[in-house]
């Protein structure tokens, strides 16, 4: 696996890693991760993808990943970033490996917080694509979404726009166990797999408390991307995937994922598939479920 540092129109250094099939491709998937995680967790995914015959790239988001950690930023973005910035960031970097690996079927994948981050990329870049993915993704944010982004602000002046929302992230994240039967620490809503739980908490490139600037962002990008309006430029023909645990709390337990769905076949984008992984939460594609999770999205990708 190829890994490299790519310098953003904006100035910003971004951790980029590609690995290609070893002949040619028969498709380029880039993967875009969530929150308070990283593009490392991915490298079991990106052989396996490799395997199968697709070149693969991914990235670390901006406040992730080890210059994050090196620079004392995991969890906060930046100054004057906003979540347009951050599908900005998705495009550069996927034009530098377009090049690469030539004009193959272009598919792009985001698990939860880059879930949200693509499809605001599908809204303004749809074009550029053939197929789009969503992993973990969720509804609108409703009035919890308005309050969010009120308190978000007010700590930023409070408290710093860079120190660690605590309150935000306890409000964000904190009833996500009251699913689970018993838990056994605070993580346990993330996987069933009680090793990949163990595997994340014990990684110290995830579960970072992010800042309030960080929150006010994700709050702003959660709005703008669940509103009718901005589907409207999304390709009628682009193929959508949104693969989902069917117990897991971010997607409300899917009815969020429906919801997702539903923005974009209302439209009018002709091949929207949900499918549900039953009995699992949220990370489907690591653990145990990472297998049968594969499965169905090469399945699919053979299909569309």
């Amino acid at each position: 696996m190829e890994r490299e540092t790519l310098i953003m129109s904006d100035g910003c250094m971004v951790e980029a890693v590609s690995l290609g099939p070893g002949s040619t491709p028969r498709g380029h998937i880039h993967l875009v991760h969530g929150m308070a995680e990283h593009i490392g967790r991915y490298s079991g995914v990106m052989e396996e993808l490799a395997a199968q015959g697709y070149a693969v790239s991914g990235q670390n988001q901006r406040g992730h990943g080890p210059l994050a950690e090196e620079a004392g930023r995991l969890g906060d973005f930046g100054d004057n970033v906003t979540f347009d910035r951050l599908a900005e960031d998705v495009r550069e970097v996927l034009a530098h490996y377009k090049k690469r690996f030539g004009r193959v079927p272009c598919i792009l994948f985001g698990h939860s917080m880059g879930s949200f981050v693509v499809r605001r990329y599908s809204q303004k870049h749809g074009r550029e694509l053939d197929a789009l993915i969503l992993s973990g993704t969720a509804g609108g944010p409703g009035i919890v979404g308005i309050g969010g982004t009120i308190l978000a602000s007010m700590l930023s002046v409070k408290d710093g726009s860079h120190a660690p929302s605590y309150l935000l992230d306890k409000l964000g994240f904190g009833g996500y166990n009251r699913s689970v039967d018993h838990p056994e620490t605070k993580f346990d809503w993330l996987s069933t797999d009680r090793r990949a739980v163990r595997e994340y908490i014990a990684d110290p490139l995830s579960g970072a408390v992010s800042t309030n600037k960080f929150f006010r962002v994700l709050f702003e990008g959660l709005k703008v991307i669940s509103t009718a309006d901005a589907y409207r430029s999304v390709p009628k023909s682009l193929p959508v995937l949104l693969i989902s645990g069917s117990d897991d709390p971010v997607g409300d337990m899917g009815a969020g994922v429906f919801e997702a769905a539903a923005l974009y076949r209302n439209a009018g984008v002709r091949s929207v598939t949900v499918s549900f992984r039953e009995g699992e939460r949220h990370e489907i594609l690591q653990g145990a479920a990472q297998a049968r999770t594969l499965a169905v999205m090469l399945e699919w990708l053979v299909k569309s």
